[in-house]
């Protein structure tokens, strides 16, 4: 492999896993005064700055943070990747994929302690196909919802219409097994219709999986 080859691949991923550590979530909790490491799941990520802070605009910031950051990494890969490695673009996105993944899960200007990467994920996908990502959430959304009513034996909000939407959003996050058995269909679906989009991602959902894992265990338990 060309020297030339192994530089450019190496700025793809210092660039975007640099991009992938700025802690959005964890800059818009300590605004509103909040430390996330001691507060609900104890993560960095825009879930935990809603359960921190019960503001939506506080959780629209954390979002556009993560999820701009995910689609801005593949961005930088494409154009890193322009005129002479044009050729390599998809090396280049499965890199820029994997790395923001890495850098949001493990900052290195948060001693690597991050989040679990599904928003920057989402934006990395959403730039590489926009319809693809909503896909994914309505296959997520079903499973949490189905998994939260079988292991309730019925969903029950009450309140007002503005309770009823905190309420149904609050499953969403704080399902995890459900948001798990989702993510796992998702991955299958995108896996037998965008077998390209696929390979790309692949490397950064494993990196998602592994934050996952421990989480899903403390549920189980609980």
């Amino acid at each position: 492999m060309p020297i030339v080859l192994i530089i450019w691949g190496f700025f793809v991923f210092l660039f975007c896993y640099l991009l992938g550590s700025i802690p959005f979530s964890w800059i818009v909790a300590t605004l509103y005064g909040k430390n996330l490491y001691q507060i609900g799941s104890g993560n960095v990520g825009a879930a935990n700055v809603w359960r921190a802070t019960q503001r939506v605009e506080a959780l629209l910031m954390a979002l556009a943070g993560d999820v701009g950051k995910g689609a801005l990494a593949m961005l930088l890969a494409q154009k890193f990747s322009e005129s002479c490695f044009a050729p390599y673009l998809s090396v280049a996105q499965t890199i820029a994929a994997f790395s923001v993944i890495l850098g949001h899960n493990w900052p290195i200007f948060l001693k690597f302690k991050g989040g679990r990467g599904l928003a920057a994920l989402g934006g990395a996908v959403a730039f590489l196909n926009i319809k693809l990502i909503f896909i994914v959430l309505v296959t997520i959304a079903f499973f949490i919802f189905l998994t939260e009513f079988i292991m309730k034996k019925g969903i029950k909000i009450g309140g007002n219409l503005k309770e009823k939407i905190k309420g149904l959003f609050t499953i969403f996050i704080s399902q995890v097994l459900g948001r798990m058995i989702g993510i796992l269909a998702a991955v299958i679906l995108v896996l037998v219709f965008y077998p390209q989009i696929f390979k790309v991602v692949f490397p950064a959902v494993i990196l998602s999986g592994i934050k996952h894992i421990k989480r899903t265990k403390e549920f189980l338990k609980k």
